[in-house]
């Protein structure tokens, strides 16, 4: 005897999910094993997908880093440029008239220069001298830092008996600061002081590097012609 549709059992819009029949064995339906491979798959692939991501973070990160070294190290090198050739002969004393040039390296290339100048920058306000004596060195940096710290000493007032250096950090982690000196266009020096003749040295060559986790960081040099330097006139 053939059952008349009408009395099929069937789920309508009236008919609750808790009255639908359970699935019988071989029906659609994820096991638990199909939903942890599925997961799986999932996961491989926003790994995949998120490692040339991240790749590309680190890249352009280590790109901005890399520019603000540049720019820092730049422009503290045309600043001192200025400087130098603002470089003068004081007449008087000869402890302030003589351009000095020290090699400081020990663990690290470090050179120790000083110079009278009428074009340095003012560290702080008060009173100051047409002419300033001005000194760059290195010093250790802190425990944690990967280079060491490039100092500028200033003496404001050459006139002023006992007036000490006002100290001011410049640089931070920095690798290695070269100075090196032409007294009168022959061979560079990388320790000098000024003679009677040549008190002042014809040219001067910056060289730094700030430290960037590699061995061998970019050096950025910069050499400077002195207006006042070179052999004296014998007239």
């Amino acid at each position: 005897m053939r059952e008349h549709p009408s009395i099929r059992p069937r789920l309508d819009a009236r008919t609750s999910a808790a009255d639908a029949p359970p699935l019988r064995a071989g029906e659609a339906g994820f096991t638990l094993l199909e939903l942890l491979v599925a997961l799986t798959i999932v996961a491989i692939l926003a790994v995949a997908q998120a490692a040339p991501f991240q790749r590309t973070l680190s890249s352009r990160e280590y790109a901005e880093a890399e520019m603000e070294r540049s720019n820092a190290a730049r422009l503290t090198l045309q600043r001192m440029a200025e400087e130098l050739t603002g470089s003068v002969v004081l007449p008087g004393s000869r402890e302030r008239e003589i351009f000095r040039l020290f090699d400081r390296t020990f663990d690290r290339p470090a050179s120790e220069v000083s110079f009278t100048t009428t074009t340095a920058r003012r560290i702080n306000a008060g009173p100051h001298d047409p002419f300033e004596i001005v000194r760059y060195r290195l010093e250790p940096g802190p425990p944690d830092a990967r280079g060491a710290l490039l100092v500028k000493e200033q003496l404001p007032s050459v006139a002023t008996e006992n007036t000490p250096f006002t100290p001011n950090v410049v640089l931070e982690d920095v690798a290695s600061f070269t100075v090196r000196v032409s007294p009168d266009g022959g061979e560079a020096l990388t320790s000098w002081q000024g003679t009677d003749d040549i008190p002042i040295p014809r040219a001067v060559e910056l060289e730094l590097a700030l430290a960037d986790g590699t061995a061998e960081p970019p050096v950025y040099r910069l050499l400077i012609d002195l207006p006042m330097g070179g052999k004296r006139s014998t007239r």
